[in-house]
Parts: C-alpha cells; sequence; structure tokens
C-alpha cells in the first residue's frame, strides 16, 4: 500500500477540507443570489458577506468529519488519499470540524438576526447536523445517506434564495426550489456513483448503500432511470425560464455524455460527468 504523501501537516489538512469543492459551494451560492438580484455590493460587508462563508464553512467541517469517520474505507478505497490518522492527527480534524461549525453557527446567527428571521440559523444547523451523521449512521442505510446529502446540496439553492428574499426577490419561490430539487436529483446520481467506486471498503466497513446492495444490472437500470427523470425534469424547468439555445448546448452534452457512459457501465468516467451536468446546470442563471 502507498502511503500519502504531501507536503506538511497544514496542507494534509487543507486537503481534507476539500478545498476545491469548498469553492465550487461558495461559486453556486453566489450565481444563485445573483440570478435572485442580490445586491452584488452587500457581499463586500462583514454580515452579508455570510450568505457565500456560512456554507462554505460548513461544507469544510462537512467533509472533514466525513474523513474522520471514514478512515478505515478510505484506506481500502483511496489509499493514497487518507491522510487522517498519518499526517493529520485525528484530535486535529475532530477540533477543527467543530471549530468551522461553530464560526457558521455564529455568522448564520448573525444573519437570522439581521434579516429577523430564523432561517439562516435553522438551516446551517441542519446541514451542520446531517453532514456529521452522514457516515457512522446514514451512508450504511441504503439510499437515505445519498439522499441526506443531496438535499443538502439542493439546500444550497434554499439558501442562497430565503438570503435573496430578503433583499430584493426578483424569482418566485417555486422557479428557484424547482431548480434545486433538479440539482438534488442529479447529486444523488454522482453520490450513488461515488459508492459503486468506493464498494469494496464500504461493504468491509458494513456500510450498506445502493452499490453494495444492488446487482450491476440493477444497478444500471436504477442510474438510467434516474437520469431520465432528471434530464426531462430540468428540461421542463429550463424550458420555463430559458429560450432554446446557447445555453442548452453545454447541459444537453453533459446529459448525453451520461447517457453513454451509465450505458457502458463506465462508473469512474460517469462520475466526472455527473460533475459536469451539475455544473453546466448554472450555466441556464448565468
Amino acid at each position: 500500500m502507498k502511503a500519502p504523501s504531501t507536503a506538511s501537516p497544514f496542507f494534509a489538512w487543507l486537503t481534507l477540507t476539500r478545498p476545491w469543492n469548498v469553492l465550487a459551494i461558495g461559486a453556486m451560492v453566489m450565481i444563485i443570489q445573483r440570478w435572485m438580484g442580490f445586491p452584488v455590493e452587500e457581499w463586500a460587508t462583514i454580515g452579508d458577506a455570510g450568505w457565500i462563508a456560512v456554507p462554505m464553512l460548513v461544507g469544510a467541517a462537512g467533509n472533514l468529519i466525513n474523513d474522520y469517520f471514514d478512515v478505515r474505507e478510505d484506506r481500502i478505497n483511496k489509499p493514497d488519499r487518507a491522510l487522517v490518522g498519518r499526517q493529520v492527527k485525528r484530535r486535529v480534524v475532530l477540533v477543527s470540524h467543530w471549530g468551522l461549525s461553530l464560526a457558521a453557527w455564529v455568522w448564520s446567527a448573525w444573519l437570522s438576526v439581521t434579516i429577523g428571521s430564523h432561517w439562516p440559523l435553522t438551516l446551517s444547523t441542519a446541514f451542520t447536523v446531517i453532514l456529521y451523521f452522514y457516515s457512522p449512521v446514514l451512508k450504511g442505510r441504503g439510499a437515505w445517506g445519498n439522499l441526506a446529502i443531496s438535499l443538502c446540496v439542493g439546500g444550497l439553492v434554499l439558501w442562497g434564495g430565503l438570503g435573496s428574499m430578503f433583499t430584493n426577490p426578483v424569482v418566485e419561490p417555486f422557479d428557484w426550489v424547482a431548480f434545486g430539487l433538479v440539482l438534488a436529483g442529479m447529486n444523488f446520481l454522482r453520490e450513488w456513483v461515488k459508492d459503486l467506486q468506493d464498494v469494496e471498503g464500504d461493504r468491509n466497513a458494513g456500510h450498506r448503500t445502493l452499490a453494495a446492495i444492488l446487482t450491476p444490472k440493477q444497478t444500471q437500470w436504477g442510474l438510467s432511470i434516474g437520469l431520465v427523470i432528471v434530464v426531462i425534469g430540468g428540461g421542463w424547468w429550463a424550458c420555463q425560464h430559458v429560450p432554446l439555445g446557447v445555453k442548452w448546448g453545454p447541459w444537453l452534452g453533459a446529459a448525453m455524455g451520461c447517457a453513454a457512459k451509465t450505458y457502458l457501465q463506465n462508473f469512474k468516467s460517469l462520475s466526472a460527468w455527473l460533475k459536469v451536468l451539475m455544473g453546466t446546470w448554472f450555466i441556464f442563471l448565468v
């Protein structure tokens, strides 16, 4: 087994937070709020910067605690990236998780006071609790773990939407909720595919994920049906908001790529294509 190697314990810790994933979270919220008419200049203030920073802090904390609980699985599935207990002490991971979570909680409490609503504090707390219990509790219960994570991803739209409702709302709530549900559906498929890549370690750890329960043929059919539902739902939403044209190209192209990889059962490539599908979904809002 090849031991993981990074420049220093700090950069190993930074790797555990999944910085590119965290930046993507911030970018998604920014696009959502800009689409909804949130005044860009407000992001320059300490308080309103929390609309971007809080979900990023929660995401980083969630990534840390996930690796904290998944040490055994990661040493089987991804030995080169199993850093907890080797280059980063377990107590450092745990303390930094709670530190980031506390910062997000305090900032969201500030946002709640600012807008006179409990929603920011409630949502950030819910995200933190779900991400904390994902690996030790939800991951081993079939589709529930995938559903929980996907609702958090779709919840980024809810977070951005609620924040914008108290400033300058220009989009009906149904429109952004529907957008978030399609996003959650795409992420559900990607979580399923990621579990397929990690099935060996998950089975050894006793996790009964969809990938561990279903046969390859059942998995192929399930992913195919799910992809059809997501594409139909996304197409319906886009038809209501975006004229047929250039913006449709990237998303439809990614959908066809996902369909081809699903048919070929090339799940490693399918995971990447589903990530592209989620990214191109936001082009409709630009």
